[in-house]
Protein backbone atom coordinates (compact mmCIF):
# COMPACT_ATOMS: atom_id res chain seq x y z
CA UNK A 1 0.00 0.00 0.00
CA UNK A 2 1.20 3.52 -0.85
CA UNK A 3 1.21 5.17 2.52
CA UNK A 4 0.63 8.68 0.41
CA UNK A 5 -2.38 11.24 0.06
CA UNK A 6 -3.81 10.67 -3.47
CA UNK A 7 -5.27 13.80 -4.61
CA UNK A 8 -8.98 11.71 -4.86
CA UNK A 9 -9.30 12.23 -1.49
CA UNK A 10 -9.78 15.84 -1.56
CA UNK A 11 -11.48 15.68 -4.83
CA UNK A 12 -14.87 16.76 -3.32
CA UNK A 13 -13.36 19.70 -1.89
CA UNK A 14 -12.36 20.60 -4.75
CA UNK A 15 -15.35 20.77 -5.74
CA UNK A 16 -16.61 22.31 -2.88
CA UNK A 17 -14.21 25.18 -3.39
CA UNK A 18 -14.80 25.71 -6.51
CA UNK A 19 -18.52 26.33 -5.30
CA UNK A 20 -16.66 28.98 -3.05
CA UNK A 21 -16.23 31.66 -6.29
CA UNK A 22 -20.24 32.03 -5.67
CA UNK A 23 -20.16 32.53 -1.98
CA UNK A 24 -20.41 35.57 0.08
CA UNK A 25 -16.80 37.88 0.26
CA UNK A 26 -14.78 35.21 -1.92
CA UNK A 27 -11.78 33.73 -0.83
CA UNK A 28 -8.49 35.69 -2.28
CA UNK A 29 -5.39 33.83 -1.98
CA UNK A 30 -7.27 32.41 1.57
CA UNK A 31 -7.74 36.12 2.38
CA UNK A 32 -11.25 37.13 2.59
CA UNK A 33 -12.81 40.12 0.55
CA UNK A 34 -15.94 41.58 2.16
CA UNK A 35 -16.53 43.35 -0.88
CA UNK A 36 -20.16 42.39 -2.16
CA UNK A 37 -20.28 40.89 -5.84
CA UNK A 38 -23.22 38.48 -7.72
CA UNK A 39 -22.24 35.97 -10.23
CA UNK A 40 -23.84 33.84 -12.70
CA UNK A 41 -27.48 36.06 -11.35
CA UNK A 42 -26.90 34.68 -7.98
CA UNK A 43 -26.28 36.87 -5.12
CA UNK A 44 -23.16 36.91 -3.27
CA UNK A 45 -24.21 38.07 0.20
CA UNK A 46 -25.66 35.76 3.01
CA UNK A 47 -29.02 35.29 2.95
CA UNK A 48 -30.55 36.88 6.47
CA UNK A 49 -30.70 34.28 9.05
CA UNK A 50 -34.23 33.19 8.82
CA UNK A 51 -36.31 29.25 8.98
CA UNK A 52 -36.74 27.27 5.93
CA UNK A 53 -39.84 26.12 4.96
CA UNK A 54 -40.06 22.36 4.65
CA UNK A 55 -37.93 21.52 7.43
CA UNK A 56 -39.00 17.85 7.61
CA UNK A 57 -39.30 15.59 4.48
CA UNK A 58 -41.04 12.66 4.77
CA UNK A 59 -39.65 9.08 3.88
CA UNK A 60 -41.47 6.41 4.21
CA UNK A 61 -44.02 6.88 6.97
CA UNK A 62 -42.19 8.94 9.26
CA UNK A 63 -41.05 12.58 8.61
CA UNK A 64 -37.56 12.83 8.88
CA UNK A 65 -35.73 16.35 10.44
CA UNK A 66 -33.51 17.94 7.69
CA UNK A 67 -31.57 19.74 10.37
CA UNK A 68 -28.23 20.74 10.82
CA UNK A 69 -27.27 21.01 14.56
CA UNK A 70 -23.72 21.97 15.26
CA UNK A 71 -21.13 24.03 16.99
CA UNK A 72 -19.03 26.69 16.44
CA UNK A 73 -15.36 26.41 17.86
CA UNK A 74 -12.40 29.12 18.26
CA UNK A 75 -9.22 27.50 18.94
CA UNK A 76 -10.58 24.42 20.94
CA UNK A 77 -13.04 26.18 23.23
CA UNK A 78 -16.68 26.94 22.26
CA UNK A 79 -17.11 30.27 20.26
CA UNK A 80 -19.59 33.03 22.14
CA UNK A 81 -19.86 35.17 19.04
CA UNK A 82 -20.03 34.34 14.97
CA UNK A 83 -21.90 33.68 12.37
CA UNK A 84 -22.37 30.32 10.58
CA UNK A 85 -23.54 30.14 6.76
CA UNK A 86 -24.95 27.09 4.90
CA UNK A 87 -24.17 26.29 1.29
CA UNK A 88 -25.21 23.99 -1.02
CA UNK A 89 -23.06 22.33 -3.98
CA UNK A 90 -24.48 20.87 -7.14
CA UNK A 91 -23.53 19.93 -10.34
CA UNK A 92 -25.76 22.73 -11.99
CA UNK A 93 -25.57 25.40 -9.68
CA UNK A 94 -23.69 26.90 -6.19
CA UNK A 95 -24.29 28.98 -3.93
CA UNK A 96 -25.30 30.21 0.01
CA UNK A 97 -28.59 28.67 1.82
CA UNK A 98 -29.31 30.15 4.84
CA UNK A 99 -26.91 32.16 8.06
CA UNK A 100 -28.14 31.85 11.44
CA UNK A 101 -26.13 33.61 14.21
CA UNK A 102 -24.37 31.23 17.33
CA UNK A 103 -25.63 31.35 20.37
CA UNK A 104 -23.57 31.85 23.44
CA UNK A 105 -21.88 28.45 23.84
CA UNK A 106 -21.12 28.28 20.10
CA UNK A 107 -24.66 25.85 18.96
CA UNK A 108 -26.40 26.80 16.44
CA UNK A 109 -29.04 25.58 13.88
CA UNK A 110 -29.56 25.29 10.26
CA UNK A 111 -32.62 24.09 8.21
CA UNK A 112 -31.71 21.81 4.88
CA UNK A 113 -33.94 22.29 1.93
CA UNK A 114 -33.74 18.56 1.93
CA UNK A 115 -32.00 15.62 2.58
CA UNK A 116 -28.90 14.90 0.61
CA UNK A 117 -29.12 12.47 -2.00
CA UNK A 118 -26.12 10.19 -1.55
CA UNK A 119 -24.59 9.99 -5.34
CA UNK A 120 -26.56 13.12 -6.88
CA UNK A 121 -23.48 15.18 -5.85
CA UNK A 122 -25.31 17.25 -4.09
CA UNK A 123 -23.05 18.57 -0.83
CA UNK A 124 -23.78 20.71 1.96
CA UNK A 125 -21.18 22.20 3.84
CA UNK A 126 -20.95 25.32 6.85
CA UNK A 127 -18.53 28.11 6.76
CA UNK A 128 -18.37 30.71 9.26
CA UNK A 129 -15.17 33.95 8.56
CA UNK A 130 -12.75 34.82 11.66
CA UNK A 131 -10.27 37.37 11.53
CA UNK A 132 -10.92 37.41 7.70
CA UNK A 133 -10.27 33.91 7.28
CA UNK A 134 -12.89 31.53 6.39
CA UNK A 135 -12.89 28.49 7.75
CA UNK A 136 -15.08 25.12 6.37
CA UNK A 137 -16.97 22.22 8.22
CA UNK A 138 -16.80 18.87 6.51
CA UNK A 139 -19.17 17.84 3.54
CA UNK A 140 -22.60 16.45 4.28
CA UNK A 141 -23.60 13.70 1.60
CA UNK A 142 -25.48 11.67 3.12
CA UNK A 143 -28.70 11.95 5.56
CA UNK A 144 -26.97 10.08 8.74
CA UNK A 145 -24.46 12.36 8.80
CA UNK A 146 -26.71 15.09 9.89
CA UNK A 147 -27.34 12.31 13.43
CA UNK A 148 -23.77 13.82 14.62
CA UNK A 149 -22.93 17.31 16.02
CA UNK A 150 -21.62 19.56 13.38
CA UNK A 151 -18.43 21.39 13.85
CA UNK A 152 -16.71 24.30 12.23
CA UNK A 153 -13.10 25.11 13.92
CA UNK A 154 -11.65 28.53 13.73
CA UNK A 155 -8.35 30.05 14.77
CA UNK A 156 -6.77 32.88 15.99
CA UNK A 157 -3.91 34.42 13.40
CA UNK A 158 -0.92 35.16 13.94
CA UNK A 159 1.93 36.83 11.18
CA UNK A 160 4.16 34.35 10.26
CA UNK A 161 7.78 35.87 11.10
CA UNK A 162 10.67 36.89 8.60
CA UNK A 163 11.19 33.57 6.12
CA UNK A 164 8.20 31.37 6.90
CA UNK A 165 7.35 28.47 9.41
CA UNK A 166 9.49 25.22 8.75
CA UNK A 167 6.47 22.95 8.39
CA UNK A 168 7.10 19.15 8.50
CA UNK A 169 6.33 17.73 5.22
CA UNK A 170 4.72 14.78 6.44
CA UNK A 171 4.24 13.02 2.97
CA UNK A 172 5.76 14.00 0.11
CA UNK A 173 4.66 12.05 -3.30
CA UNK A 174 5.98 12.61 -6.21
CA UNK A 175 5.20 10.83 -9.62
CA UNK A 176 6.91 11.47 -12.79
CA UNK A 177 6.20 10.81 -16.13
CA UNK A 178 6.31 11.23 -19.93
CA UNK A 179 5.03 15.17 -20.72
CA UNK A 180 4.84 17.09 -23.87
CA UNK A 181 8.20 18.56 -22.91
CA UNK A 182 9.86 15.55 -21.81
CA UNK A 183 9.32 14.38 -17.89
CA UNK A 184 6.41 15.98 -16.39
CA UNK A 185 6.26 15.90 -12.28
CA UNK A 186 3.26 15.88 -10.05
CA UNK A 187 4.37 17.19 -6.38
CA UNK A 188 2.56 16.47 -3.28
CA UNK A 189 3.07 17.81 -0.37
CA UNK A 190 1.25 16.45 2.83
CA UNK A 191 2.10 20.06 4.95
CA UNK A 192 1.38 20.12 9.12
CA UNK A 193 0.93 23.27 11.36
CA UNK A 194 1.50 21.58 14.79
CA UNK A 195 0.47 25.30 16.48
CA UNK A 196 -3.16 26.23 17.58
CA UNK A 197 -2.90 29.76 15.12
CA UNK A 198 -3.69 30.22 11.62
CA UNK A 199 -0.16 31.80 10.36
CA UNK A 200 -0.94 34.64 7.55
CA UNK A 201 1.38 36.71 5.36
CA UNK A 202 0.14 40.28 7.00
CA UNK A 203 0.50 41.78 3.99
CA UNK A 204 -2.59 44.28 2.30
CA UNK A 205 -2.10 42.46 -0.76
CA UNK A 206 -1.67 38.06 -0.79
CA UNK A 207 2.26 38.43 -2.00
CA UNK A 208 3.13 41.81 -0.84
CA UNK A 209 3.50 40.48 3.10
CA UNK A 210 5.55 36.95 4.40
CA UNK A 211 6.23 34.21 3.09
CA UNK A 212 4.51 31.78 5.13
CA UNK A 213 5.71 28.74 3.85
CA UNK A 214 8.68 27.89 1.19
CA UNK A 215 10.36 24.82 -0.15
CA UNK A 216 12.57 24.05 -3.03
CA UNK A 217 11.84 22.41 -5.87
CA UNK A 218 14.49 19.62 -7.65
CA UNK A 219 17.40 21.08 -9.34
CA UNK A 220 15.89 21.48 -13.33
CA UNK A 221 11.95 22.11 -12.67
CA UNK A 222 10.97 24.53 -15.05
CA UNK A 223 7.62 25.82 -15.64
CA UNK A 224 6.19 24.82 -12.15
CA UNK A 225 2.80 25.68 -11.55
CA UNK A 226 -0.18 25.25 -8.72
CA UNK A 227 -2.50 21.97 -8.84
CA UNK A 228 -5.95 21.69 -7.92
CA UNK A 229 -5.30 21.38 -3.77
CA UNK A 230 -5.59 23.86 -0.76
CA UNK A 231 -3.55 26.50 -2.57
CA UNK A 232 -4.45 29.49 -4.52
CA UNK A 233 -2.53 30.47 -7.49
CA UNK A 234 -2.88 33.85 -7.18
CA UNK A 235 -0.81 33.19 -3.33
CA UNK A 236 1.99 31.50 -4.56
CA UNK A 237 5.48 32.73 -5.79
CA UNK A 238 7.94 30.65 -7.72
CA UNK A 239 11.52 32.07 -7.07
CA UNK A 240 15.12 31.63 -6.39
CA UNK A 241 14.34 27.31 -7.54
CA UNK A 242 11.29 26.80 -4.90
CA UNK A 243 7.61 27.67 -4.03
CA UNK A 244 6.81 30.42 -1.96
CA UNK A 245 3.52 30.25 -0.16
CA UNK A 246 1.97 33.38 1.26
CA UNK A 247 -1.69 31.50 1.76
CA UNK A 248 -3.09 31.66 5.18
CA UNK A 249 -2.14 27.93 7.01
CA UNK A 250 -4.09 26.76 9.57
CA UNK A 251 -3.63 24.16 11.83
CA UNK A 252 -3.83 20.80 10.81
CA UNK A 253 -2.47 18.83 7.26
CA UNK A 254 -2.87 20.77 3.86
CA UNK A 255 -2.20 19.81 0.67
CA UNK A 256 0.04 21.48 -1.37
CA UNK A 257 0.34 20.48 -5.27
CA UNK A 258 2.89 21.62 -7.08
CA UNK A 259 3.59 20.31 -11.46
CA UNK A 260 6.55 20.99 -13.20
CA UNK A 261 8.62 19.75 -15.84
CA UNK A 262 12.19 17.81 -15.62
CA UNK A 263 14.66 18.54 -18.81
CA UNK A 264 16.17 15.29 -17.42
CA UNK A 265 16.40 12.40 -14.98
CA UNK A 266 19.07 13.61 -13.33
CA UNK A 267 18.55 16.14 -10.55
CA UNK A 268 19.26 16.90 -7.08
CA UNK A 269 16.26 16.59 -4.49
CA UNK A 270 16.00 18.37 -1.25
CA UNK A 271 14.62 17.22 1.41
CA UNK A 272 15.14 20.54 4.09
CA UNK A 273 13.56 20.11 7.72
CA UNK A 274 11.96 16.96 8.17
CA UNK A 275 10.30 14.36 6.14
CA UNK A 276 8.27 12.13 7.49
CA UNK A 277 7.85 10.02 4.55
CA UNK A 278 9.04 10.81 0.98
CA UNK A 279 7.89 8.26 -2.28
CA UNK A 280 9.17 8.83 -5.73
CA UNK A 281 7.13 7.23 -8.61
CA UNK A 282 8.55 7.00 -11.75
CA UNK A 283 6.98 5.59 -14.96
CA UNK A 284 7.97 2.39 -15.97
CA UNK A 285 8.74 4.27 -19.47
CA UNK A 286 11.90 5.82 -18.17
CA UNK A 287 15.41 4.65 -18.16
CA UNK A 288 16.64 2.71 -15.49
CA UNK A 289 17.43 5.51 -12.51
CA UNK A 290 19.47 5.17 -9.31
CA UNK A 291 18.37 7.40 -6.34
CA UNK A 292 20.80 7.91 -3.75
CA UNK A 293 19.54 7.94 -0.36
CA UNK A 294 16.31 6.28 -0.98
CA UNK A 295 15.14 2.27 -1.05
CA UNK A 296 13.87 0.85 -3.92
CA UNK A 297 10.90 -0.84 -3.51
CA UNK A 298 7.88 -3.03 -5.28
CA UNK A 299 6.82 -1.43 -8.55
CA UNK A 300 3.37 -0.36 -7.93
CA UNK A 301 0.42 -0.28 -10.51
CA UNK A 302 -1.80 2.81 -10.19
CA UNK A 303 -4.38 1.62 -12.64
CA UNK A 304 -4.65 -1.08 -15.12
CA UNK A 305 -1.09 -0.96 -17.60
CA UNK A 306 -0.06 2.10 -15.61
CA UNK A 307 3.13 0.84 -13.53
CA UNK A 308 4.91 2.91 -11.68
CA UNK A 309 8.77 1.92 -10.13
CA UNK A 310 8.84 3.07 -6.67
CA UNK A 311 11.94 4.89 -4.19
CA UNK A 312 11.18 5.36 -0.84
CA UNK A 313 12.32 7.04 2.31
CA UNK A 314 11.27 7.66 6.02
CA UNK A 315 12.36 10.11 9.14
CA UNK A 316 14.73 12.01 6.89
CA UNK A 317 16.17 15.40 8.19
CA UNK A 318 18.28 17.70 5.90
CA UNK A 319 18.65 15.52 3.30
CA UNK A 320 19.48 15.74 -0.53
CA UNK A 321 18.65 12.50 -2.53
CA UNK A 322 20.24 12.27 -5.96
CA UNK A 323 19.29 11.05 -8.80
CA UNK A 324 21.00 9.66 -11.79
CA UNK A 325 20.96 7.24 -14.41
CA UNK A 326 21.94 3.94 -14.14
CA UNK A 327 20.87 0.37 -12.59
CA UNK A 328 19.85 0.90 -8.63
CA UNK A 329 22.24 -1.04 -7.16
CA UNK A 330 25.60 -0.21 -9.82
CA UNK A 331 27.50 1.91 -6.64
CA UNK A 332 27.14 -0.80 -4.69
CA UNK A 333 28.50 -3.75 -6.86
CA UNK A 334 31.34 -1.74 -8.34
CA UNK A 335 33.73 -1.48 -4.71
CA UNK A 336 32.82 -4.99 -4.45
CA UNK A 337 34.14 -6.51 -8.41
CA UNK A 338 37.21 -3.84 -7.41
CA UNK A 339 38.10 -5.39 -3.89
CA UNK A 340 37.98 -8.88 -5.46
CA UNK A 341 40.20 -7.50 -8.39
CA UNK A 342 42.15 -5.98 -5.96
CA UNK A 343 42.90 -9.80 -4.15
CA UNK A 344 43.26 -11.17 -7.63
CA UNK A 345 46.20 -8.70 -8.55
CA UNK A 346 47.71 -9.53 -4.81
CA UNK A 347 47.51 -13.15 -5.31
CA UNK A 348 49.38 -12.76 -8.63
CA UNK A 349 51.71 -10.77 -7.27
CA UNK A 350 52.66 -13.33 -4.17
CA UNK A 351 52.86 -15.97 -6.24
CA UNK A 352 55.56 -14.03 -8.74
CA UNK A 353 57.17 -13.11 -5.66
CA UNK A 354 57.32 -16.53 -4.41
CA UNK A 355 58.79 -18.28 -7.85
CA UNK A 356 61.21 -15.73 -8.03
CA UNK A 357 62.73 -16.92 -4.28
CA UNK A 358 62.37 -20.78 -5.52
CA UNK A 359 64.36 -20.45 -8.62
CA UNK A 360 67.17 -17.89 -7.00
CA UNK A 361 67.37 -20.98 -4.13
CA UNK A 362 67.91 -23.59 -7.14
CA UNK A 363 70.47 -21.43 -9.03
CA UNK A 364 68.35 -20.14 -11.51
CA UNK A 365 67.45 -21.36 -15.18
CA UNK A 366 70.61 -21.83 -15.99
CA UNK A 367 71.36 -23.82 -12.95
CA UNK A 368 68.55 -26.84 -13.53
CA UNK A 369 69.72 -26.96 -17.05
CA UNK A 370 73.08 -27.73 -16.23
CA UNK A 371 71.75 -29.88 -13.45
CA UNK A 372 69.80 -32.13 -16.26
CA UNK A 373 72.64 -32.68 -18.39
CA UNK A 374 74.17 -34.79 -15.60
Amino acid sequence: MIPFVHPSTRGLWFLVLAGLLWLPGGLEGGQATDAPSTRGGISADPPAASSVAGDTVEVGAEPVDARLVGRLMLGGQPADTGTVVLHRVTPEEAGPVDSVRVEEDGDFQLLLPGLPVPGSGEVFFASARYEGILYFGSAITEPAQLDSLYVVETHRTRRAPEGGLPFEVEVRNIFIDQGPMGWRATDLFQVRNDSAYTWVSGGDDVVDGAVVWSYPLPTGAVSPRVGQSDLSPDAVRFEDGGIQVYSPVPPGDRLFVIQYELEELEFSLPLPGETGIIEVLVDEAAPSLRMDGLRADQPVEMEPGSIYRRWSGQELSNRAVQVAPGREGDDDVMPWIAFVLALILAAAGFWAVWRSGEDSAEGGPEGRLAESDR
